[in-house]
């Protein structure tokens, strides 16, 4: 038996990963909730991750810093991002601009749950 890919959600509100974790488990994938972007981080370096769901707007450390700091760290750099957010992207043009290239979608929420499956197979590949 292969094992499942392991996917952090990086997120800070507790009801979202909940819902997160239900459709990465239906969907096949092992799911690693992080309350937050420090816990995020800690729980990166602790333990890995084969993708990460990030959301952008948490109150200790937003997800622009946590994908920075990600991608900046040796160890982490390699693992695929995915951004979820209540903002859209256009919303934050500058932001979402200088960090092309260091996530591979953003999806905004509410999101449906085939594009957030079909965007987690994508960035797995």
């Amino acid at each position: 038996m292969t094992q499942k890919p392991r996917v952090m959600i990086i997120e800070d509100d507790a009801d979202m990963i909940e819902l997160l974790s239900v459709i990465l488990r239906r969907g096949g994938y092992e799911p690693l909730p992080a309350l937050g972007g420090l816990e995020g981080l800690r729980n990166l370096r602790e333990h890995g991750a084969d993708l990460i769901l990030l959301d952008l707007m948490m109150e200790d450390l937003n997800g622009w810093k946590v994908l920075e700091t990600v991608k900046t760290d040796e160890r982490l750099r390699q693992i695929p991002v995915l951004i979820i957010s209540a903002r859209h992207h256009l919303e934050d043009p500058e932001a979402t601009a200088a960090h092309e290239g260091q996530f591979e979608g953003y999806l905004v929420k509410p999101f449906v749950v085939r594009d957030l499956l079909t965007a987690i197979l994508e960035a797995l590949e």
